[in-house]
């Protein structure tokens, strides 16, 4: 049980330096999908509801991944501004630094690559039952916004800690030494 934990962590440890493997991982899971529905010929999930439906899912995907983009946004800012020991290793150690940035653009890219996909799908998607499959694309960009939103709460956690830990190094306020007056 121990060497399955090591090997997992390994294998997770590696999937969050290498930003490209979501797109593997959407590749393999839509790709699965697709054949269900082919062998089965049941579970297409986005095939199966009416046009208005699919529209609804498009427009609401696309909102929700604009909301998240905010949140990236934030959080890039957040990792910006940060001050203390953790974060500048964070943002400065060779291999951490580009991990990091490499996962930052892959989430704000995602969310604007879902977001776009999800617009254009609902100028594409003309008919009652899709023939054309633009139900798929939005499918696949949806798997990778999943797997991105996975990576986002990683940073986010990361740079949380960082900056917690940071916080709990700096010197507290004392009776000799109070905190700064709170601006006006």
């Amino acid at each position: 049980m121990p060497r399955l934990l090591e090997t997992l962590r390994r294998l997770l440890n590696g999937w969050r330096s290498r930003p490209a493997a979501d797109w593997l991982l959407t590749a393999v899971v839509l790709a699965g999908h697709g054949l269900l529905v082919v062998l089965t010929e049941r579970g297409d999930i986005l095939g199966a509801p009416g046009r208005e439906q699919r529209l609804t899912i498009y427009t609401t995907g696309a909102t929700v991944v604009a909301l998240v983009g905010s949140f990236v946004t934030a959080a890039i800012a957040q990792y910006a501004s940060a001050t203390g020991r953790r974060m500048r290793v964070l943002r400065t150690a060779p291999h951490l630094a580009s991990q990091f940035r490499r996962n930052w653009v892959s989430v704000l890219s995602a969310t604007l690559l879902i977001s776009g996909v999800c617009l254009l799908a609902t100028a594409l998607d003309t008919t009652e039952t899709d023939p054309g499959g633009v139900h798929w694309a939005v499918e696949g960009v949806l798997i990778l916004g999943a797997a991105r939103a996975y990576r986002l709460l990683w940073l986010f956690n990361a740079v949380i800690q960082a900056t917690d830990r940071d916080l709990a190094d700096s010197p507290q306020p004392t009776a000799q030494h109070p905190p700064p007056p709170a601006p006006r």
